[in-house]
């Protein structure tokens, strides 16, 4: 077998530079650190995008609120008819002003800038906690 020995910088004035081989721990040392610099890069990166992210949250959030209060104050100036009074006051009682925020937030982004009203959100019962149970005892099987 021919051996060759390929040299891609030699130091000038030092003989033999090239027939040393850098020691283990110098060549652990390098890759330790290259691959710290690597992940710092990627942390770097990935923090810059969840602010980014963060920012256009923030920046929709703002814009659906404007929305939901420019709709808010559109619907306080119009009266609702007699009968949507008459439930809604009933209705109101037990609502949760923070619930009917959300509710309200949700149907403005499905619909958009189109004029809507929430006039109630009840709830339906312990439908979630029954239907839970049937599949868990339709899943077994029977002896």
């Amino acid at each position: 077998m021919i051996e060759s020995i390929t040299v891609f910088a030699q130091i000038p004035g030092v003989s033999g530079a090239a027939e040393t081989s850098p020691s283990p721990g110098g060549v652990v040392v390098v890759g330790f650190l290259f691959v710290v610099v690597v992940l710092a890069l990627l942390a770097a990166v990935t923090s810059a995008m969840g602010a980014w992210f963060s920012k256009m949250a923030a920046a929709d959030a703002a814009k659906a609120a404007k929305a939901a209060q420019s709709t808010a104050e559109a619907n306080s100036k119009s009266s609702p008819p007699a009968s949507v009074n008459a439930q809604g006051a009933a209705a109101s009682k037990n609502d949760d002003p923070a619930l009917m925020a959300v509710v309200a937030a949700a149907v403005h982004t499905v619909i958009g800038d189109r004029p809507h009203r929430v006039v109630s959100v009840r709830s339906t019962g312990p439908g979630w906690a029954q239907e839970g149970r049937r599949q868990i005892f339709s899943s077994h099987r029977v002896r």
